[in-house]
């Protein structure tokens, strides 16, 4: 299961993933997370599934729309869709979860005035986890990271 932040990302974890392990899981789920500007929003309006174009390669992505109150929490996600398509036959509780984490590096680039980005940086070092963040199990969890010059 792959969580991301958009699809490129979701894309190069994905290649990253077959490149390093040489295989290709069989059920491949793709959760997409929103925060709307509502509180709460109901689990029957929460979720969509789409399996992009063919039903039978055991890819799928998944749309989750969370309100703002709403722990964001993707196994909860998977124990709703589980078993409600050929793709999403499996068991959540012992899913694996690939996330792409994004590490920050200052370097002495034009574009920001230098006091900015020693905030930008500490404020996102301070930042909690993907993993404790989207309430994934930290013993079924791959974290795949890249550096980004700021």
């Amino acid at each position: 299961m792959f969580p991301h932040p958009n699809n490129q990302t979701t894309a190069l974890a994905l290649r990253a993933n077959v490149a390093h392990n040489h295989v290709l899981h069989e059920h491949i789920v793709i959760i997409t997370g929103r925060t709307a500007n509502v509180p709460h929003i109901p689990w029957d309006q929460r979720i969509t599934i789409d399996q992009l174009g063919d039903p039978h390669d055991g890819i799928v992505h998944i749309d989750a729309e969370f309100g703002f109150q709403d722990p964001t929490d993707f196994p909860e996600v998977l124990r709703r869709v589980a078993g409600q398509h050929p793709e999403t036959d499996l068991d959540p509780d012992h899913a694996s979860y690939f996330v792409s984490r994004i590490n920050l590096r200052r370097t002495d680039r034009p574009g920001m005035v230098g006091w900015r980005k020693r905030l930008f940086l500490a404020l996102a070092q301070n930042a909690p986890s993907q993993t404790e963040n989207l309430c994934l199990p930290e013993d079924r969890t791959v974290v795949m990271s890249g550096e980004v010059p700021v």
